[in-house]
């Protein structure tokens, strides 16, 4: 019983914290871009060139990373947060250039646009002052984007 109430008198006490800092922001980028890159990885690995069918796959996965980062821009638009707002804007600018460099500056290396969408994404973790949900749509990017880059990498490397 005693233990009990020291228990809730603890919890009630505690500070609660509802934002995160910078170097926090970061280490959560940076899990989303990691679980994505061994998810791209693995995935190269258990298929390898199979074809349009990882295109087919990864196309509305892409296209769901770009909903998000719409989501976050208009979270920081509507927040009068616009320097967020401009960092939010590159990331659909590199989500959006990706592809269009790819189909039409084929001597660019393929790893250039992912490494600007991921700097534009930890550009805007670093600035990001708002709620910590846009912080897990922008480790959801990151997962989406280097699962798409390691998967190409490999593919490209063992090809």
């Amino acid at each position: 019983m005693a233990y009990d109430g020291t228990i809730a008198a603890t919890v009630a006490d505690a500070p609660v914290r509802n934002d995160f800092r910078r170097d926090e922001r970061l280490i959560v980028l940076a899990g989303g871009a990691a679980v994505g890159l061994v998810a791209g990885v693995g995935v190269a690995l258990a298929l390898g060139r199979v074809g349009m069918w990882p295109l087919m796959i990864g196309a509305p996965l892409f296209v769901f990373a770009l909903y998000l980062a719409c989501a976050t821009t208009h979270d920081a638009i509507s927040r009068r947060a616009f320097g967020c707002a401009m960092a939010a804007g590159l990331v659909v600018a590199s989500l959006f250039a990706w592809p269009i460099s790819a189909m039409f500056a084929t001597s660019l290396p393929t790893w250039a646009g992912p490494a600007a969408a991921v700097a534009s994404m930890a550009l805007l973790a670093s600035c990001w002052s708002g709620a910590s949900s846009a912080v897990y749509r922008l480790s959801g990017q990151a997962a989406i984007v280097c699962a798409g880059a390691a998967y190409l990498g490999v593919v490209n490397t063992l090809s």
